[in-house]
C-alpha cells in the first residue's frame, strides 16, 4: 500500500517554496527535507530494534497505516517521553537473504515515515503519525528523528579529484536507475571528508580499456558516517548504480 503521491507532493511544495533554492544544489525541481529523509538509507550491518511499531490504533486492526495514531509497546527504561520524534523504518527485503556479509556491500533500511509519542503508561505509548513515506507496519522499528537540512548552496565546481573514487547505491525503493533532480546514496561519508553541499563528477567506466565516460553531476544533501544521500543535478546519460562518484575538490 502506498500513500497518496499527488497528495503527498502537494505538502512538500506547501513545506518549502521553490524561491527559497538553488537549483545547483537541488538540481530542475523542487526539493524538502521530507524527499530526503524517505530516499532509503544504506547499512553496513542488520539493525538490532528495540523499540517498534506494535500495531495501528483502530478498529479494523490494520497492520499497516499512513495516518492516525501507532501503538508502541513499552520497555524498561525506553526512555520515552511525550514530544520525542522518531523515525519508523524497516529493512527492505528478506534481512537473512538479501543482508550482505561484514564488509560485503551494504543493506537497503526502508524509512516508512515518522511519528511523535502523544500519550504512554507503564505498557503502551501512542504515538501519532506526522508523515508516511510509505505504509508504516507492524514491526517497523523505531530511531530518533532527525530532520534533514537541506545546503543552501553547493561548493565550488573545480576540477574533480580522481584520486578518491566512489560508486553510486540506491535510492528510494531500492531504485538503481537515476536522472535529473532524482536523490541517490553514494558510498563516501565523513569518514572520507564529505560534507553537505559537497559537489561530485559522476561517470561510467566501460570496462572495455576506454577512458572513463563522463555522464553527470550530484551535489551532496546530508552525510552519514559511510554513506551520503545526493541530488542528481546533471544527467546526460543515464546514471546507475555502480557508476563512479570523484569528488570535485582540490587533491
Amino acid at each position: 500500500m502506498r500513500i497518496c503521491i499527488g497528495c503527498a507532493v502537494a505538502l512538500w511544495l506547501t513545506a518549502v517554496p521553490a524561491f527559497a533554492q538553488s537549483p545547483e544544489v537541488t538540481g530542475p525541481r523542487t526539493l524538502t527535507g521530507p524527499m530526503v529523509t524517505c530516499t532509503d538509507l544504506p547499512i553496513v550491518a542488520k539493525p538490532i530494534p528495540r523499540l517498534a511499531v506494535f500495531g495501528s490504533f483502530d478498529s479494523d486492526r490494520r497492520f499497516a497505516t499512513t495516518r492516525g495514531t501507532v501503538v508502541i509497546k513499552r520497555l524498561p527504561d525506553d526512555g520515552l517521553a511525550v514530544g520525542q520524534r522518531y523515525v519508523t523504518q524497516r529493512v527492505q527485503g528478506d534481512p537473512k537473504k538479501r543482508f550482505p556479509k561484514p564488509g560485503e556491500g551494504f543493506g537497503d533500511l526502508r524509512v516508512t515515515g515518522w511519528v511523535t509519542i502523544r500519550a504512554l503508561d507503564d505498557v503502551n505509548a501512542m504515538a501519532s503519525v506526522d508523515f508516511a513515506c510509505d505504509s508504516i507496519e507492524n514491526g517497523d522499528f523505531l530511531d530518533p528523528y532527525v530532520e534533514a537540512v537541506i545546503p543552501a548552496e553547493a561548493a565550488a565546481s573545480v576540477p574533480p579529484d580522481f584520486t578518491d573514487r566512489g560508486s553510486v547505491l540506491f535510492g528510494a525503493d531500492n531504485r538503481s536507475i537515476f536522472g535529473d533532480g532524482d536523490i541517490m546514496s553514494i558510498d563516501r561519508g565523513t569518514v572520507h571528508g564529505v560534507v553537505p553541499g559537497a559537489r561530485y563528477a559522476l561517470y561510467r567506466d566501460r570496462k572495455d580499456g576506454m577512458p572513463l565516460v563522463y555522464i553527470g553531476e550530484a551535489v551532496v544533501l546530508t552525510t552519514g558516517e559511510a554513506t551520503s544521500k545526493a541530488m542528481v543535478t546533471k544527467a546526460i546519460d543515464a546514471i546507475g548504480s555502480g557508476d563512479l562518484v570523484v569528488p570535485r575538490r582540490t587533491p
